[in-house]
């Protein structure tokens, strides 16, 4: 009886056509082409090799312990021009990996918790007025602005821990689903690495990317320490950008806009008031106000 070598051992060549043939992917595929056992066994080296890498695969957990001669790639067959052949595409796991990849090239998650990359309007709590109205305002804002409409961002505010950070990660994650560009920020630590990125040299191309993102997003404003000069001369500037270019801004903070002004002076001289009175301008410009 015909051997056939399968690595260094000798096999019996019906014994293997018998064990493909059993395989269940591999029966369906052989009647769903209408292939008979000369066809298999003309085209057995292919299959046997399929079959050994498709086993690897199902037994995986993970790219780590990827089997395969180029990670994250499975085998899938095609019968073409009379013959079987194998092709290859992404895997579970490498799809996954490359869907995260793309969603962190989108938003940029500055200072925030890995939470806020799982938050999801799907899981959005509507048990209050307020987070009715917001939730009804999230998706006006996600249904009209991808078909141009100039939009305002909100200033939602209130008391911690009642789900303000959570609402705007969930819209992010909402919009980097539709291609826009997303930077999410907890504004207090923010603050910090303006005043660090100086003594490197990067503080122009932050302010840069905070006035040119599509959607901006400064999660507790009025959390931070005063400064005069984060007011005036950075957070200022960003938001005099993204005014005047319609750039959609969003923000969270514990308190009310009216209330923000005094945390943003450091004495009660009118010309630092009026500075304070001009962020608020441009944040109230910028938003609808709602309280959570």
């Amino acid at each position: 009886m015909e051997k056939h070598r399968y690595g260094n051992v000798k096999v019996n060549k019906e014994h293997i056509i018998e064990g493909l043939i059993r395989d269940p992917f591999l029966s369906n595929f052989f009647i769903e082409n209408d292939l008979n056992t000369d066809v298999i066994e003309e085209n057995l080296s292919t299959l046997v090799s399929y079959k050994f890498s498709k086993d690897a695969c199902e037994k995986c957990s993970g790219l780590k312990k990827c089997a395969q001669d180029t990670r994250g790639l499975e085998p899938f067959l095609k019968f073409e021009d009379n013959k079987i052949k194998t092709f290859y595409k992404e895997c579970n796991y490498m799809a996954y990996k490359n869907r995260q990849s793309r969603k962190d090239d989108l938003i940029n998650a500055m200072f925030m918790p890995k939470m806020i990359f799982d938050a999801t309007l799907e899981d959005y709590k509507t048990n209050t007025e307020a987070r009715k109205e917001i939730y009804k305002q999230l998706m006006t804002f996600l249904r009209l602005y991808p078909m141009g409409e100039k939009m305002k961002g909100l200033y939602i505010w209130g008391e911690y821990r009642k789900g303000k950070t959570y609402t705007l990660a969930s819209l992010a994650n909402e919009l980097i689903k539709k291609g826009y560009s997303v930077v999410i920020a907890y504004y207090p630590d923010l603050v910090r690495e303006f005043k660090s990125s100086i003594s490197s040299g990067g503080l122009e191309a932050l302010i840069s990317k905070l006035k040119l993102i599509d959607i901006l997003m400064l999660d507790d404003i009025g959390g931070e320490g005063k400064s005069a000069w984060i007011r005036d001369e950075v957070l200022g500037p960003i938001l005099q950008y993204r005014l005047l270019d319609e750039k959609p801004t969003f923000f969270t903070s514990n308190v009310a806009i009216k209330e923000l002004g005094a945390y943003m002076v450091d004495n009660s001289q009118k010309a630092e008031q009026m500075k304070a009175y001009r962020i608020i301008s441009r944040i109230k410009d910028l938003t609808n106000e709602i309280k959570m």
